[in-house]
């Protein structure tokens, strides 16, 4: 297989070192408690700063393993480490000037918070991811060891998927979709959450991401900010009696054909 080329893009602020420095940097407000405190149903122990930044490093040097093997096969991809490395600096340090170099113009994106829409294009997706970091300022991604999954098809069409944790302090409000200031939000709670997630990633004939999608479990994230109760207690059972009434009136109005 070829390496993947890129047409020519204007200077980013990408390097190596400032790559590694990203990795190794804090960024938590206060440090993390020593369980990851709410409503969910068991105790959570929460994850480090330091913790992740091992698991980081780690998850890069076997992924690095991993192409180098795939390499011996005869499948090249050694360019896909470099386009993961500036694809997490780039997040962890909120600088967009390498964009052009990760994303087809047209790029497709969904998330939970979209609920069954696609985003499309480079500045949908920006726009989408910033407000994470405007809701929860010390927020940063962490892959895990041995949770990344990499498909090669015949035809040479590269797509992987990769399992993380997101952490950080929820202190304002996270906007949904359309992601301005028209959007409906959840209202951040100041406590602190550590959410996994997988993301998944389709890649082009250029290298560049043109397709992908977040999955992650919102109920999690509502729990841990205690924006939702405990699953055993008065008010959760509550609420789903009262989402209850609601199914029953939509299946007798559609018994008579509304709302089909």
């Amino acid at each position: 297989m070829a390496r993947k080329t890129t047409p020519p893009q204007p200077a980013s602020n990408y390097s190596e070192e400032k790559f590694q420095q990203a990795l190794l940097k804090r960024r938590y407000r206060q440090p993390a408690p020593e369980f990851v405190t709410g409503n969910r149903g068991a105790p959570v122990r929460s994850m480090s700063e330091d913790q992740l930044t091992a698991n980081a490093l780690q998850w890069f040097a076997e992924f690095e393993a991993k192409l180098a093997f795939y390499e011996k096969l005869g499948v090249e991809l050694s360019w896909l480490l470099e386009w993961t490395k500036k694809y997490w600096w780039s997040w962890l340090e909120r600088d967009m000037s390498v964009a052009d170099e990760l994303y087809t113009p047209d790029v497709r994106w969904k998330d939970v918070s979209s609920f069954g829409r696609t985003m499309v294009g480079i500045p949908e997706f920006v726009k989408y991811n910033y407000c994470f970091f405007d809701a929860i300022p010390d927020w940063r991604y962490d892959p895990l060891p041995g949770q990344v999954y990499l498909d090669v098809t015949p035809e040479g069409r590269v797509s992987f998927a990769v399992r993380y944790v997101g952490s950080g302090h929820w202190d304002g409000p996270l906007r949904l979709y359309p992601y301005d200031d028209s959007a409906p939000a959840i209202p951040g709670t100041g406590r602190f959450v550590q959410v996994s997630a997988v993301d998944r990633y389709h890649f082009d004939s250029s290298g560049r991401m043109c397709e992908g999608e977040t999955l992650f479990d919102i109920l999690d994230g509502l729990q841990s900010s205690m924006l939702l109760p405990r699953d055993d207690s008065r008010q959760f059972h509550a609420l789903m009696r009262a989402t209850a009434v609601g199914a029953s009136t939509r299946k007798l109005l559609g018994r008579f054909g509304i709302g089909q």
